[in-house]
């Protein structure tokens, strides 16, 4: 798994099951000394058949983020 810092948070792409079908969903982990972690779905209401593909499309997103906020998308 790789994590990507993006400021106040640690981020990464992963799967997630619901009812026999998956999400592609990024994980958010809050740095030191918070212990918060949160799971955000990747595109409302998209699922996917195998757990594989949930895996990758969450990773490209968890790409992309880092991406964006690397070129300045949190920046006002």
């Amino acid at each position: 798994m790789t994590e990507f810092d993006i400021g106040e948070f640690f981020i990464h792409g992963d799967a997630r099951e619901v009812d026999g079908e998956f999400q592609a969903v990024i994980i958010m982990r809050a740095k030191p000394p918070l212990t918060t972690v949160t799971t955000h779905q990747v595109e409302k209401d998209r699922w996917f058949k195998t757990v594989d593909a949930a895996a990758i499309a969450a990773k490209e997103a968890a790409v992309a983020l880092k991406a964006a906020v690397d070129c300045g998308a949190l920046n006002s």
